[in-house]
């Protein structure tokens, strides 16, 4: 069998079968997953197992095991999935363009305008992302029947809170773990209450809600800009003089 040689430090290229195999796992999994994320979609999470799978891609059952443990591996697959999607998502919404960004930033009542457009943009994108996959979101935060432990996925988790984090300390928050948390109560509690009917509102309510608590938030949070008139005196906001014009905490 010939392989062609490619960078020494790199290895060996793969040979052409061997990319075709790939190829068939890939294209194999990717079948399973989307199995289990049609059915979760039609009967619930809690419907889907090997199976159920089985039947849905007109296998043996034996073929899920081929590529996957178990129906947990499944789920575990799909929820980092989730996790790195979600990211991406906030990530993305965060780095639009300046332009754009001083744009939304003079309708802001809030100080450092277009840091504080990039916090907006990426926690409307958490709940975008909630709205637009909600069985995924569901499996992802426990919330469709099956529960996976937390800390098989902490660090995935873990990743989507940073970038939020991230933006809130390049706006100059000093505590930004603190305001990330109770952002995402916020955000995920209203997804909460929409999933078990607690609520009926449509996403543009449940925007205009989680853009209320942002402005609260991050006029708490944020280190208040001096007055134009006085670079000296404290942003008008209700308070008196002698309070200091610095970031509060909550």
């Amino acid at each position: 069998m010939t392989i062609d040689a490619q960078d020494g430090q790199n290895g060996p290229a793969p040979t052409r079968a061997r990319r075709r195999r790939e190829r068939e796992r890939a294209a194999a999994r990717e079948a399973i997953l989307s199995a289990a994320r049609e059915l979760a979609r039609s009967e619930g999470w809690e419907t889907v197992t090997m199976r159920r799978l089985a039947e849905r891609i007109d296998y043996s059952t034996n073929f899920s095991y081929r590529y996957f443990t178990g129906r947990d591996d499944i789920l575990l697959t799909l929820i980092r999935d989730g996790f790195a999607r979600l990211r991406d998502a906030m990530d993305t919404a965060g780095r639009r363009p300046a332009a754009e960004s001083a744009a939304e930033a003079s309708d802001t009542d809030v100080p450092d305008g277009t840091d504080v457009a990039a916090i907006r943009r990426a926690a409307h994108a958490y709940l975008d992302f909630a709205l637009t996959e909600p069985d995924l979101y569901q499996l992802m935060y426990g919330l469709g029947g099956v529960r996976m432990p937390a800390a098989d996925t902490w660090v995935e988790g873990q990743a989507v809170g940073d970038v939020l984090t991230g933006l809130l300390a390049a706006a100059g928050d000093r505590q930004p773990e603190q305001h990330v948390l109770q952002l995402w109560a916020t955000a995920h509690g209203l997804v909460a209450l929409l999933v078990v009917g607690r609520v009926d509102v449509d996403s543009a309510a449940l925007h205009a809600l989680l853009e209320e608590a942002l402005t609260d938030c991050l006029t708490r949070a944020l280190p208040a800009p001096a007055s134009p008139a006085s670079p000296t005196s404290p942003r008008h906001s209700g308070r008196s003089a002698a309070e200091p014009t610095g970031k509060r905490q909550l």
